[in-house]
């Protein structure tokens, strides 16, 4: 029984989530999910209310339009790999950067802009999130293309 209690009051002291890079790295893995798999009600439940995107598209998008993107397909991607190089923290802000390969659907905002019938780009990004309330809020992206030198996009390394 004190066993037990001792378990259960180490379990209630510390918080569900801890304010490390392993929870940041969680949090921007789910984002990467949710967005690889267009799930816009996971997005928008992570997104900071106060969110910003600036965009491959060259604009600045808030919260309330990337949600609405998401949801009707103004965002989207046939693949959407992610590969994170670097993360840091100090004191309530972590920022998670990398490339990502990405081929955006036929009838995403990207897909109708590209002359080249939606193959696959790399971007460069960074996500900043903001620790608030013991959890991880997506508070801004940036996310811009580069052109692939050769015939086929790079493979995952």
């Amino acid at each position: 029984m004190r066993n037990l209690l001792l378990c259960l009051s180490f379990a209630t002291a510390s918080p569900a989530f801890a304010q490390d890079e392993s929870s940041l790295r969680r949090a921007d893995a789910a984002q990467h999910e949710a967005a690889r798999t267009r799930n816009a009600d996971a997005l928008a439940a992570m997104m900071h209310p106060m969110f910003q995107v600036n965009s491959p598209e060259g604009e600045m998008w808030s919260r309330e339009k990337t949600v609405s993107m998401w949801r009707d397909g103004g965002i989207g991607h046939d693949r959407f790999d992610r590969f994170v190089e670097t993360t840091s923290l100090d004191g309530n802000v972590g920022v998670v950067a990398g490339r990502e390969i990405v081929q955006p659907s036929a009838n995403s905002v990207a897909g109708k802009r590209r002359a080249d019938g939606g193959r696959a780009v790399e971007r460069r990004f960074t996500n900043v999130w903001l620790w608030k309330d013991g959890q991880w809020w997506f508070f801004a992206r940036h996310a811009n293309e580069r052109p692939f030198v050769g015939s086929k996009p790079p493979a995952g390394r």
